[in-house]
């Protein structure tokens, strides 16, 4: 159940805590993944590392789209449009991790 606000006559929707949490560790994880996956000779390849930094793109990805809009009326709009992307980012990913494995 989401908790609806009205600031300054503007309804939206507050931000759940797991979501406002998965973002911010998302966040913390992306950079030294990337830095592993970039700098480190061969660590690209590893169908591992691979896995899991789509995991966190996608965490990363998903909780910054729900984010997006604040208003009550767009929410279902913006998960739906979070879903997709998770799809298709999903799809992408796992082909490319398919293929280093």
């Amino acid at each position: 159940m989401q908790a609806e606000r009205s600031v300054y006559g503007r309804a939206f929707r507050v931000t759940p805590l797991w979501l406002w949490g998965l973002q911010r560790a998302s966040g913390l994880l992306l950079g030294p993944l990337v830095a592993v996956h970039l700098f480190i000779p061969g660590m690209a390849g590893q169908g591992w590392l691979n896995a899991l930094l789509l995991a966190v793109v996608l965490a990363h990805g998903y909780s910054g789209v729900r984010r997006l809009v604040a208003a009550g009326a767009k929410a279902r709009l913006y998960a739906a449009l979070a879903l997709g992307w998770c799809l298709m980012v999903g799809i992408l990913g796992a082909m490319v991790v398919g293929a280093s494995i």
